[in-house]
């Protein structure tokens, strides 16, 4: 197990400043990653039933590629001709190929974890454990009434007192394993990735580094968890198509300023990564 170093509770708002700073870095780089990701992740979930499963079950390996590039960023170790410059955009050729080749390097990068035998096997039992957490946490939701049109429906006063109270205490209880499960698997990946620690001290020490910051964690999760619960009922109070365009919208910035952060947070925490 891999000790984290202590830190100050405001360190946690740095570190969404620090996620920021990245993120207009390379816009155009981040753009086309959380463009490319989100596409899969919405095309999944046209898929009933099993496409969230998967979605799951890919993310990690996705975090393993993105991460990656956050270490290369932060770094200056990119390579120039990962960020082609733009052409001109009254050349409307040069612009497509321009995006297509932009998608493709994102596409590329979000699978490259695929790539790297070594970790593949130690990502796949994270993936599973991860998928196996998320799994409980969507049955007890159910049992608890919590998601799907429940909250809206409490918000809108379509639902009587006894049915949102037992809701809301649902919500409650979900919240809190959604974020212990946030914290055993936070940094699972940048372990594996940085450290090649193994799967189960990872979780060890995952849970141990938010646990012993939580302050820092607070500030730095929980202001993701509040986008990711607005997004959700934005996604419900809207019609499609404008559903997912408000999904695309939010995640396009969000999900860049998230890796940067957690990049950022794990470098504090854990200090600058012993390999690559």
């Amino acid at each position: 197990m891999i000790h984290a170093n202590p830190v100050e509770m405001r360190r946690g708002r740095d570190w969404l400043v620090q996620g920021w700073a990245l993120f207009r870095a390379a816009p155009v780089l981040w753009l086309g990653l959380s463009f490319t990701y989100l596409v899969i992740a919405m095309l999944l979930e046209q898929i009933p039933f099993i496409g969230w499963l998967i979605l799951v079950l890919l993310s990690p390996m996705f975090l393993f590629g993105t991460l990656s590039v956050a270490e290369k960023l932060t770094d200056h170790t990119l390579p120039a001709e990962e960020q082609p410059a733009a052409p001109a955009w009254s050349d409307l050729r040069a612009v497509g190929r321009y995006v297509r080749d932009v998608l493709l390097r994102s596409l590329r990068r979000l699978f490259s974890g695929f790539t790297r035998e070594d970790e593949l096997l130690p990502m796949m039992v994270i993936s599973t454990l991860l998928l196996g957490g998320v799994v409980v946490i969507r049955i007890l939701a159910q049992l608890f009434k919590v998601g799907g049109h429940a909250l809206p429906a409490m918000l809108a006063g379509t639902v009587g007192p006894t049915v949102w109270v037992t809701a809301l205490i649902g919500l409650v209880v979900i919240l809190v394993l959604e974020v212990l499960l946030i914290m055993a698997f936070l940094y699972t990946v940048p372990l594996l990735l940085f450290r090649r620690e193994y799967p189960l001290p990872a979780i060890e020490s995952s849970f141990s580094a938010a646990l012993g910051n939580f302050g820092a964690f607070a500030l730095f999760a929980g202001a993701f968890l509040v986008l990711g619960e607005l997004s959700r009922l934005l996604f419900f109070f809207f019609a499609f198509p404008l559903d997912y365009l408000v999904f695309l919208i939010i995640g396009l910035v969000a999900l860049p300023i998230l890796i940067g952060a957690l990049h950022a947070s794990y470098r504090d925490l854990f200090g600058k990564p012993r390999v690559v």
